[in-house]
């Protein structure tokens, strides 16, 4: 199907793929360098490691190795300048994370002279992607959110946990200031269990703060995302609507297996969210239904292309990313209908996810292998790019060890400025 509609697309300009968060194995960076380098658009990508998953695949043109632990503005443009030379080519920008999405819309006015990408408000982005101003935006426009806290000291926990229900989900306000390995959700199901949990978190990230929301009870909610993408007008030139069916964390984190089902009161939800804001680019939204009264309570708004991202195509093939370079060259967008019933697999994560449902007995044995049958999409393994599966499976095991032993699964040797890597 790719060859059959590339043709559609401008292959003269490249796409760019920024990654400068903590955690360099974003499954969505690889669905980018797939999804356009199928269709014959050259991809490159800014990486923090030599040696990950997405940096082997065969669709990749190049890459910048750009180690950095801290990333200021005036290293960044100047960065950014001399990739730029480097490519010498019309460039689109792609933010796989919310720190490259952050940095883009801030220093949108210096980029363009270099480099094509969507232009939301330039404030904007970081205001969706910080949990607690995306709360106090969902209450000035109306929308259904779950209670929320946000404590300030210590002392004052036992005072706002009184207001839970527990288990309660704790919360990161902003994850991309998070060192890597520490996970920015998590459930806590008790009040002593929350002041260790904030002690330890502290410890790790003192310039972050957490927020405590109310979990909606797995036994009445669904929780459902919307993935798009909206041109300059603030128009959705691409939505999809989903359901999450199994995460890593279970029940509160990214999802690992999900499944491509429209609705229509959703989509319009979202809609009416972009247009009160004036929303360009892509988007990633999550939601909660709370079945006791019918809403659809926003949990993340995420400025940048979601990780599950290629769970959807529309008829024609088009995903949010071929949106985007679609659009911003001028090309025109058809919006078709979304595929239904395609699903998405994270391969290795959600192996763990269903021990963890396995044992609170939300997943019996002959259920987890009914939901095996007919993936559509995995996030890493792919028939005609095999080698970022390959290169995963080891980077788990040494993770996962790392973890155990308490070692350094993450070296940085700091180079101030991107070179560019022969493949």
């Amino acid at each position: 199907m790719d060859r059959e509609f590339a043709g559609r697309f401008d292959t003269s300009v490249a796409a760019l793929v920024l990654n400068f968060g903590a955690y360099p194995f974003h499954q969505s960076a690889l669905g980018i360098i797939r999804s356009l380098g199928r269709v014959g658009i050259p991809v490159f990508a800014v990486q923090r490691q030599s040696c990950i998953p997405s940096g082997v695949s065969r669709y990749l043109a190049g890459r910048f190795l750009w180690r950095t632990a801290a990333l200021d503005s005036s290293r960044f443009l100047e960065g950014m300048a001399r990739i730029g030379k480097i490519l010498d080519r019309p460039t689109i920008l792609v933010a796989a994370d919310d720190l490259s999405a952050l940095l883009i819309a801030e220093h949108a006015d210096e980029l363009a002279a270099q480099f094509i990408f969507a232009r939301p408000p330039a404030s904007l982005p970081r205001t969706l992607a910080n949990k607690r101003c995306l709360y106090e935006l969902c209450h000035r426009l109306g929308i259904a959110c779950p209670h929320t806290v946000f404590p300030q000291t210590r002392e004052e926990l036992p005072d706002l946990a009184a207001q839970f229900q527990f288990p309660v989900v704790v919360k990161a306000t902003e994850p991309w200031l998070l060192p890597r390995g520490i996970k920015s959700t998590a459930i806590v199901s008790g009040r002593q269990e929350l002041i260790r949990y904030y002690d330890n978190f502290w410890r790790q990230a003192p310039t972050t703060n957490l927020m405590i929301q109310e979990m909606i009870p797995a036994d009445c909610s669904e929780d459902w995302f919307v993935h798009g993408y909206c041109d300059d007008q603030a128009n959705p030139t691409a939505i999809f609507t989903g359901v999450k069916l199994r995460s890593y964390p279970a029940f509160a984190g990214p999802t690992t297996l999900g499944r491509a089902v429209g609705n229509d009161a959703l989509q319009q939800q979202a809609i009416n969210l972009f247009s009160a804001i004036g929303y360009r680019g892509i988007m990633d939204l999550d939601y909660r239904l709370d079945r006791r009264n019918g809403r659809y309570n926003l949990l993340d708004f995420n400025p940048r292309i979601g990780a599950q991202f290629r769970l959807f195509e529309d008829r024609d093939g088009i995903d949010v990313v071929r949106a985007l370079h679609l659009d911003l060259t001028g090309r025109g967008i058809r919006n078709g209908p979304q595929i239904e019933g395609r699903t998405f697999m994270v391969e290795i994560q959600d192996l763990l996810a269903c021990f963890s449902y396995y044992r609170s007995g939300d997943l019996k044995i002959k259920d987890w292998l009914r939901s095996l049958r007919g993936v559509d999409e995995s996030a890493w393994y792919a028939g005609d790019d095999p080698l970022p599966f390959l290169l995963m499976c080891p980077w788990m095991v040494y993770g996962a060890a790392s973890r155990v032993l308490h070692l350094n699964s993450n070296p940085t040797k700091e180079e101030g400025q991107p070179r560019l890597l022969s493949r």
